[in-house]
């Protein structure tokens, strides 16, 4: 078999692997999972506030974020209260105790993130975060791309001015042809 260049792909991968590592064991500081956190996340920056929104910005099945909305519940870290327009939608919320946690959560998060990132040089962040919008903006127009994930605003702040989105395509199912 012929040697493979390194894939950025591949690269990308391992950097995602190895950053949650550490992400993973720093948030144990709060007792919270990343996927925890990022949930939080949205639901403070008003990006997803039902659990099918959450489901979607995330990637997880709707049923996977039921669980994971169950326990944050439990925890008293968020509320659902039904929506005003429609109440069959259950609108989530920060608890007091949860802005709390999410306030050192985020702390222990940027911690990290300066600590992984004190080699580099600011305009190298810089560029990596021109790469990375512009990696997010070439994949979310891809066809293989599943439309369902994208997360509009974190997107809008990363992502180079000059790479347009295509809309999104809407498929019907087999079964309903």
């Amino acid at each position: 078999m012929p040697e493979l260049p390194t894939s950025p792909v591949y690269l990308l991968k391992r950097a995602e692997l190895a950053v949650r590592g550490c992400v993973e064991m720093a948030l144990g500081e709060v007792a919270l999972t990343p996927s925890q956190y990022f949930v939080l996340f949205l639901v403070a920056t008003g990006e997803a506030t039902s659990s099918a929104e959450l489901a979607r910005a995330t990637g997880v099945l709707p049923q996977s974020m039921t669980e994971l909305i169950a326990l944050l519940e439990k925890r008293a870290l968020i509320a659902r209260t039904p929506d005003s327009v429609n109440n069959r939608i259950l609108r989530i919320e920060l608890t007091a105790a949860g802005v709390r946690l999410f306030e050192k959560a985020t702390e222990v998060a940027i911690r990290v993130e300066r600590e992984l990132l004190e080699d580099f040089e600011p305009r190298e962040i810089g560029e990596l975060n021109r790469l990375f919008g512009a990696l997010i903006a070439s994949a979310e127009r891809h066809s293989y791309h599943p439309k369902l994930r994208r997360l509009g605003k974190t997107l809008a702040k990363t992502a180079p001015a000059r790479a347009a989105r295509k809309p999104a395509v809407r498929r019907r199912s087999a079964a309903r042809r």
